[in-house]
């Protein structure tokens, strides 16, 4: 049996199966998590809009060249990591 998609286009094949009581509770639950998504989208704009100012010229020749690497060494483990799993999941599949 094939797991159910988190998709936002996708459809649950069950959902005229179960009862009233069930259908509420999944409607619940995916308003609950477009809420949860709202909030953070939320926080994340707020947060980049109150970022401080950084001198380009400390990041680049300065002492700042090991902020700006780490700063770009972490991109690169977060995109890897996102990488690996969505080629776990695709796999799974």
């Amino acid at each position: 049996m094939h797991l159910l998609s988190l998709g936002p286009r996708r459809h649950d094949p069950y959902w005229d199966m179960d009862g009233r009581g069930a259908r509420r509770i999944r409607t619940k639950r995916r308003l609950a998590q477009a809420a949860v998504w709202f909030a953070v989208v939320l926080a994340l704009a707020y947060m980049s809009t109150r970022l401080p100012t950084v001198d380009p010229e400390y990041l680049i020749s300065g002492d700042g060249r090991r902020i700006l690497a780490g700063a770009l060494l972490s991109l690169l483990g977060a995109a890897a990591l996102l990488a690996l799993s969505r080629v776990r999941h695709v796999r799974r599949d």
